[in-house]
């Protein structure tokens, strides 16, 4: 069986128990009722009676979520009949677990997620309030939060939607110690990825740089995306944004929408940074990855997820990551902030 899209291969690993730990306390998480004070005061948990309570589907749409402050944690939340949730703000609570032996637990962190539409396919509309909408796009909530030590996580997502019910749900998550994808302030690696030149002297399958090659006869779209290697770019003082997506086996249909973003930035941006597309996979049916996208995503635990947008600083270190769903607006804030490199040069 060929592996999935959104799961590279795995290679031998440690902990290997860890996933069913965390699935084992998913199913039977009980979370006390019982907010903080700094909890949104419209949607206080403790203020919710049982029965105004309906039961929504969360899924954990963040990779690798390393114990520390102000982490990044995103959920997709849907109705019972999955029916997405897009819009306005929830509120996020947060309960620690421990090695997951223990399902019920207090919450003691709570924190407004706001929404944050998938690049490219944004749901169609807008709204104050979370709104339940037709399948026209993706989006997840997303936030900040203070995790202070590994382990299992639970999460309730409370909502008020725009007609006034209140709905619930929860979900439970594991939070390693250590990152195993490069993190704000590693140094990010400086890999000779595949490029045009590749393909032009026959070094390369065109679609082992961009895998939709495949469906236009060789030809690479946006080829801006793959004049350098990281590693030049590094080497010449050049701060790089690293997209590593699988345009066309991208499970979540993520992938596409964001390397078009990819290319429009690389335009816009062109005296700022230099804007690198990594493709996932060599052959994917063989299940062989790019080695210059397994430096940056592979892990032993799940073998890896994408999408993945890195920003290396000139020091070549990592100044900014964002998995699964990008926030345009904060990268674009990142590049704005770089100087061109003509004043770089001054």
């Amino acid at each position: 069986m060929r592996p999935t899209p959104a799961s590279v291969p795995r290679r031998p690993r440690r902990g290997a128990g860890r996933r069913s730990l965390a699935a084992a306390a998913a199913a039977a998480l009980v979370l006390a009722a019982c907010g903080a004070d700094d909890g949104p005061e419209e949607v206080d948990p403790a203020a919710v009676e049982e029965d105004e309570l309906t039961e929504l589907s969360v899924a954990i749409a963040s990779f690798d979520i390393t114990a520390g402050e102000d982490q990044r944690l995103m959920a997709g939340v849907f109705s019972p009949s999955r029916q997405l949730i897009a819009f306005g703000d929830v509120q996020f609570g947060l309960a620690y677990l421990g090695d997951g032996s223990d399902t019920e637990a207090e919450i003691e962190q709570t924190t407004t997620a706001s929404f944050l539409p998938v690049p490219g396919i944004e749901p169609e509309g807008q709204a104050d309030a979370p709104t339940l909408v037709d399948d026209t796009g993706s989006g997840v909530y997303s936030a900040r939060v203070d995790l202070s030590e590994p382990g299992i996580y639970g999460l309730q997502v409370i909502a008020e939607l725009d007609d006034g019910t209140v709905v619930s749900g929860q979900q439970s998550f594991n939070v390693v110690e250590d990152s195993e994808v490069p993190d704000v302030g590693d140094e990010a690696p400086a890999v000779d990825n595949l490029t045009i030149d590749d393909v032009d002297n026959g070094d390369a399958d065109p679609a082992t740089v961009d895998s939709r090659a495949q469906h236009t006869d060789g030809e690479i779209p946006d080829p801006h995306l793959h004049d350098t290697t990281i590693a030049d770019s590094i080497e010449a003082g050049r701060p790089v944004v690293v997209a590593v997506t699988t345009p066309v086996y991208c499970q979540t249909r993520f992938c596409g929408p964001l390397t078009e973003i990819m290319a429009d930035l690389a335009d816009d941006y062109d005296d700022r940074v230099d804007v690198v597309h990594l493709e996932v996979w060599e052959d994917f049916e063989a299940g062989e990855l790019n080695d210059a996208a397994a430096a940056y995503i592979q892990t032993e635990e799940v073998g890896g997820n994408e999408p993945w947008v890195f920003l290396v600083g000139v020091d070549g270190r990592v100044q900014a990551r964002w998995d699964n769903v990008l926030d345009v607006d904060e990268l674009i804030a990142e590049l704005e902030a770089l100087p061109t490199f003509d004043a770089a040069g001054d």
